[in-house]
């Protein structure tokens, strides 16, 4: 039985300022697949093609497919490239025809008919582990994959979901299976080289209206803080990493678990800076100190509501007042703060927007990136903006969004070329404020990196 996994193409925008400052991070997701069959079929033969980072042609990909001649197909499938995907699907029927071709992801998950009806044999909906290894194992046997949980078919058999994973019970991500060398951090979101990613939970609690949640759902599921050890100081013995990049969307959401964790490196000593992802109000001043000493020297928070108003419509859960105690006890703490925000949602006006940029000032993290509202199907934010006649371009455009580099959204007043400018000139604004100069002539690694994005940003300019 041999099996290839996909991680489908996108073309970085010049229009996205730091669209194409590195291809960040290989694709884990479809690695813990990788490593979940590799475990529960040692016979099989495995390979994975990320290509973004990959540089084929389309000819070049059909040569990789035939020569490797798979039996069992799975392609990653997200709302903004499923064109690409779906013609993923097609070269690999051209090229090896006999070969059963899956959809996995979010997409294929929200939209298994659109996945179905573009070419692809059956999409798995949720978590992928073990609905693609149960469906690699009957292939293997010959046997039909009808009424396997969590696999939608052409038949429009309904499919219910296998059980969530224990974290603990999956296999590190089988990395040896790409160039782990290839992969270059993106800006801002490091410290030291090499750096590596880990995600360590699944699941969200919160019930923010732009977020999709069909794969991994709203249960909280996260590794024990001894397991994330144990793979920190794996990737720093096997690969030399000397800083972590912890991909999970909300790494503080069990602050025990995460206190325990740091307790843990405190004691272990192991020479790893790391930086995460999470909300403001799921931190505190003595959580940041910990985490410091643990190592931490970078924090993503997930701020998106540059005002009041915005983090009521997006159902955030707080306000910006929150957001500046976090960032002021993060900044107290020692760690290098990173605000992400989302522009053009249901109910902004451009009058909203010139207020927000004051906000985001008084907020004050080190770096800002801004991120156009994406209404994925099956999120809030979609059939608001559906019910409403917000969205700005049909569906079937939406399928070819890869990035946030374009408003999908109508703002009262302003048309979308306007709403671009905005972006524009709030980086400028942002960035050439005294503040954020001071701190740019503190640091020669900020300036430095500062540089790079400019470079990125005069392009997109």
């Amino acid at each position: 039985m041999k099996i290839l996994l996909i991680n489908p193409p996108h073309a970085f925008s010049p229009e996205n300022p730091m669209g194409g400052a590195g291809l960040a991070m290989p694709p884990l997701g479809l690695l813990s697949i990788a490593a979940f069959v590799r475990r529960e079929m040692p016979g099989a033969g495995l390979r994975v093609l990320d290509l973004p980072g990959a540089g084929l042609t389309p000819e070049a990909f059909e040569r990789e497919v035939r020569a490797f001649a798979p039996d069992l197909a799975g392609i990653s499938v997200y709302t903004g490239t499923f064109s690409a995907s779906a013609a993923a699907a097609a070269a690999v029927k051209k090229a090896c025809p006999g070969c059963f071709v899956a959809a996995g992801g979010h997409h294929a998950t929200a939209r298994p008919d659109q996945c179905l009806a573009a070419g692809f044999d059956a999409a798995v909906i949720g978590e992928g582990e073990i609905t693609f290894c149960e469906l690699a194992k009957r292939l293997a046997a010959g046997a039909a994959p009808d009424g396997l949980p969590g696999l939608a078919l052409k038949s429009g058999v309904p499919v219910s979901r296998p059980e969530p994973l224990d974290m603990d019970a999956l296999p590190m991500p089988a990395r040896d299976l790409l160039d782990m060398k290839a992969y270059r951090p993106a800006l801002f979101g490091y410290t030291r080289l090499p750096v590596m990613s880990m995600v360590t939970s699944r699941g969200c609690p919160f019930s923010c209206g732009f977020c999709s949640k069909e794969v991994f759902g709203s249960q909280y599921r996260a590794q024990s803080p001894e397991r994330v050890l144990e793979e920190m100081r794996f990737l720093a013995e096997r690969y030399g990493a000397r800083e972590i990049s912890f991909q999970d969307d909300t790494f503080t959401a069990n602050l025990g678990r995460v206190e325990k964790l740091c307790r843990l490196l405190e004691r272990n000593r192991l020479d790893l800076t790391w930086s995460c992802m999470t909300r403001v109000d799921l931190v505190d001043p003595e959580l940041l100190a910990l985490m410091r000493r643990a190592g931490c020297v970078s924090i993503a928070f997930g701020i998106d509501g540059p005002s009041a108003e915005a983090c009521g419509a997006m159902n955030k859960g707080f306000d910006p007042a929150r957001a500046r105690a976090a960032v002021a006890a993060a900044r107290a703490a020692g760690i290098e703060t990173r605000g992400y925000y989302i522009l053009g949602y249901p109910g902004e006006t451009r009058a909203s927007l010139e207020a927000a940029l004051k906000s985001m000032a008084e907020i004050d993290t080190d770096y800002v990136f801004f991120a156009f509202a994406h209404p994925f199907f099956g999120t809030r934010l979609y059939a608001e903006a559906r019910a409403k006649g917000l969205l700005a371009v049909s569906d079937e455009e939406l399928l070819d969004s890869h990035d946030n580099a374009a408003p999908l959204l109508e703002v009262p007043g302003m048309t979308r070329a306007e709403l671009v400018r905005f972006a524009k000139r709030a980086y400028l604004r942002y960035y050439l404020r005294p503040a954020s100069l001071l701190r740019l002539l503190r640091s020669p690694r900020a300036l430095l990196l500062s540089l790079r994005a400019a470079f990125y940003f005069l392009r997109w300019y």
